[in-house]
């Protein structure tokens, strides 16, 4: 079957696999996981109403002020990344009835450095009125974004297939447009240096299949229907045949398909941190009431490898041999001889480095004795993003082996984060100890890309439109609840407990006809859609997706200025992923395209992982008064 994609959809799709400027890598950038010290983590960071206490300071800018002395503080620990992964060799929806089966274990340790700086405390000489102020310096980790995960299994029953995705994207790309206007050529394969041949709007966003070329991965077949088409590795080509066209013109064309079953691979690696740099100062008056403000420069960097594998398993039919071709230098095409089809694998790479500003304001109130109230906002944060990305394709035939990497390609553009408040109350139990609670809301609806450099386009033209439309559409508010306890078991001894409940800022649609639509099908039937063809009704937010964090710690404190505290911390996710999109098969034996009961073109559905990921945090924090 020859395969074209969908002129836009597929191709934005595909996008992913270039650079990391998706809904998902918003919410993963845009989330906190917030650290603190030893003492606030080991109370769920439940300390909006509490204070004094270096951790407390990024939550709510007041805490500072709550400190009747000065203080330098350091924490360090361990985070190991535990995960769990299934496999489901067709994805239907975030909440649908996915079969997934196999569990496969990986993890990963690293060390960390939560929280260093001081807190300086300055007497203003006032008996009532501010009476003192504080100056704090500090860095705190507000994201762990360590991650290892392994998942395995069989692709569906209709072929679904890496690298025939990678031709369907590859042959949609020469019928339809690249993207920017401008037809893939195949010769481009045959250009000296085709990684810096641009496109007819100047763009160089065709590494993807050349890359696929060069490693074998994707062959071309010139006479197929119309003039050609590309086909995985590992897809039988089965022709020619002969066909008349609309005008009763008689033509030939082969048809392409993956012959038997695979067992396919994914695998990811993540290691990075995401730290506010913040400088704060804190108000004190009259001893009961406490203000602050904070400017925060959060420094985020991630490091991030995808790799995929797909091979045939023992039942791969005798007549699954494949047949290999490649272009010369002069532009004619040599034919291999028939082999078997062993092995495909991609990886992609990808690094980013990213700074940003925001500021924060908040206050505690002790109306009486016993009790604290809170509340704090933090403003969206305009980040800018550097970016790295390479690919990688290797495949392996029965005689041959072809590789194709990409140069390392760089990019920047700017993205803004959501904004936030929380809100929190505290009672005391004199020196024996606290309890607290707290509620934060956070909006995701108003994350946005936008182009670092504006003037490399042209008026009106927004390359991250549809994606904002997408995060504007899916992404809603999420809410967190934090718990919190302390309580002195020992004039030098206190024991902590905490537990942190999030909810899933995603969500999703009924449309008119009664359809669930998550992002991921919206996306993929975005056309239709758009065409008016059928449109959203009710939202809803995802119930079963929550992230749940477990803590306890103990502190001591000596009878002169050194503490110390140390807490342990479950933190633990679910996730879906797909290792590659969903694509078109368009056309059946005699040509016609394939559609839906709906009308809508017939796609080969990728298929999803879940990940199950449990991160635990050890951390030990000493520090002086003074």
């Amino acid at each position: 079957m020859k395969k074209i994609s969908l002129a836009l959809t597929a191709l934005i799709m595909m996008g992913a696999a270039a650079s990391a400027q998706t809904m998902y890598d918003a919410l993963d950038l845009a989330k906190d996981n917030y650290y603190g010290t030893a003492r606030t983590m080991g109370m769920g960071n439940a300390v909006t109403a509490i204070g004094g206490d270096m951790g407390s300071i990024g939550l709510n800018p007041a805490g500072s002020a709550v400190a009747g002395y000065s203080t330098f503080t350091i924490s360090q620990g361990l985070t190991i990344s535990s995960t769990n992964s299934s496999w489901a060799p067709a994805y239907s929806s975030y909440d649908g009835e996915q079969q997934f089966s196999g569990s496969t274990h990986a993890s990963r340790l690293v060390y960390t450095m939560p929280n260093i700086g001081f807190n300086l405390r300055l007497e203003t000489g006032n008996l009532t009125g501010v009476k003192s102020w504080n100056f704090a310096f500090l860095s705190q980790m507000t994201n762990n974004f360590l991650d290892k995960s392994l998942a395995r299994g069989f692709n569906s029953a209709d072929g679904t297939s890496f690298t025939s995705m990678a031709g369907s994207l590859a042959t949609g790309a020469m019928f339809n447009s690249d993207g920017a206007g401008s037809m893939l050529d195949p010769d481009i394969f045959t250009y000296s240096e085709p990684y810096n041949t641009p496109n007819a709007a100047g763009n160089y966003d065709r590494w993807r299949y050349i890359v696929a070329y060069q490693g074998g991965m994707i062959n071309y077949n010139e006479t197929s229907t119309t003039g050609g088409a590309f086909y995985g590795a590992n897809e039988y080509k089965d022709g020619p045949y002969n066909y008349t066209d609309d005008d009763g013109n008689p033509y030939q064309a082969y048809k392409f398909g993956v012959p038997g079953r695979l067992i396919q691979t994914s695998q990811r690696y993540v290691k990075g941190s995401k730290n506010d740099i913040i400088t704060n100062m804190g108000f004190n008056v009259n001893d009961n009431f406490y203000f602050g403000f904070n400017l925060n420069v959060p420094m985020i960097g991630v490091r991030r490898i995808d790799q995929f594998a797909e091979a045939p398993d023992a039942g791969w039919p005798a007549y699954g041999t494949i047949t290999p071709e490649m272009i010369e230098k002069d532009g004619t095409y040599v034919v291999g001889a028939e082999q078997y089809f062993k092995l495909a694998e991609y990886e992609y790479g990808y690094d980013a480095d990213i700074t940003g500003i925001s500021a924060g304001a908040g206050f505690i109130w002790q109306p009486v004795r016993n009790l604290r109230l809170g509340a704090a906002i933090k403003t969206p944060t305009t980040y800018t993003i550097k970016e790295r990305y390479y690919m990688t394709v290797d495949t392996q035939y029965e005689n041959i082996s072809r590789h194709g990497e990409t140069p390392i390609a760089e990019y920047e553009y700017d993205f803004r984060s959501p904004w936030s408040w929380n809100a929190g109350l505290a009672w005391t139990f004199g020196s024996l100890g606290l309890v607290s609670a707290d509620y934060q809301m956070t909006d995701f609806s108003v994350m946005k890309y936008s182009p670092y450099d504006t003037e490399a386009f042209g008026p009106g033209e927004d390359p991250y439109a549809l994606v904002n439309e997408y995060m504007n559409l899916f992404c809603g508010v999420s809410h967190t609840m934090r718990l919190g306890a302390e309580f002195r078991v020992l004039p030098f001894l206190s024991v902590r407990a905490g537990y942190t409940f999030t909810s899933n800022p995603e969500r999703y649609y009924y449309d008119n006809e009664g359809y669930l639509v998550d992002a991921f099908l919206y996306e993929q039937d975005y056309n239709y859609y758009r065409a008016g063809h059928a449109y959203l009704l009710d939202k809803k937010y995802y119930v079963n997706a929550p992230v749940n964090t477990y803590s306890c710690g103990v502190g001591f404190v000596s009878t002169g200025s050194f503490y110390a505290d140390f807490a342990l911390r479950a933190t633990r996710s679910a996730s879906l992923f797909s290792p590659y999109e969903t694509y078109l098969e368009a056309t059946d034996a005699t040509g016609n395209v394939i559609k839906n009961s709906d009308g809508t073109p017939y796609m080969i559905i990728a298929p999803c992982t879940r990940s199950v990921r449990t991160l635990i945090d050890a951390i030990v924090t000493i520090g002086w008064r003074f």
